[in-house]
């Protein structure tokens, strides 16, 4: 069997999204794709980098709390992975909340998106998505949103919430749940981790044209 991600031979499965993304006592079951060794083991830090992100953010579930833990330790582990996320950290006001701010790599994220986006297509269709996935990190705020000033992301956030998505079978939806919305010409993926983190992947598909 073909790999999910190209034409090279699959010999492991690569799990989606990414094992780490699971607390220890959820790790049973997991979905998985068939992987060549190159696509399975090509963004691992950056895969660290995001599920720390990710399990830290504000309003996620007791899940993500747990996986936070394992960040933590990660960060102790590597003081250099803490002073590379969190360089120009600071707090401010948002929301009438005091919160942190930080610049996100997202590069990065876009990185280990992408691959599970691949991987949720090669599930749902059986098949390889060609085109690449455009990324977009709702829950993530822009330097306009936490000065108060008019974002030019918030029509495509409104846009965004229009949208229906019809929700796919998980094992542990408390970590990672996602949805599909299907229209001429393409699809959205609408992937939420931990309760509360969401992030929309979509593209272009001759399928749906």
């Amino acid at each position: 069997m073909e790999c999910y991600m190209c034409e090279a031979q699959a010999n492991t499965r690569e799990h989606v999204p990414p094992k780490a993304f699971f607390p220890g006592g959820c790790r049973q079951n997991l979905a998985t794709v068939p992987s060549c060794e190159t696509h399975n083991h090509a963004h691992s830090l950056d895969i660290e980098y995001v599920r720390n992100l990710i399990a830290g953010f504000y309003g996620v579930n007791a899940q993500g709390e747990l996986v936070f833990e394992a960040a933590k330790r990660s960060y102790d582990r590597s003081p250099a992975l803490f002073n590379r996320t969190f360089h120009d950290f600071d707090t401010v006001r948002f929301a009438g909340d005091e919160t942190a701010k930080f610049t996100v790599d997202l590069e990065r994220m876009k990185a280990v998106m992408r691959p599970i986006a691949h991987a949720v297509y090669f599930a749902d269709f059986g098949r390889r998505f060609e085109p690449q996935w455009n990324v977009f990190v709702a829950s993530m705020r822009s330097r306009e949103d936490l000065a108060g000033l008019p974002s030019q992301w918030q029509p495509f956030r409104d846009l965004l919430a229009t949208l229906q998505f019809v929700p796919r079978k998980v094992p542990y939806p408390e970590i990672f749940t996602y949805g599909i919305h299907q229209m001429d010409g393409g699809l959205v993926y609408r992937f939420v981790f931990y309760g509360s983190f969401r992030v929309h992947c979509f593209g272009p598909s001759k399928e749906f044209r």
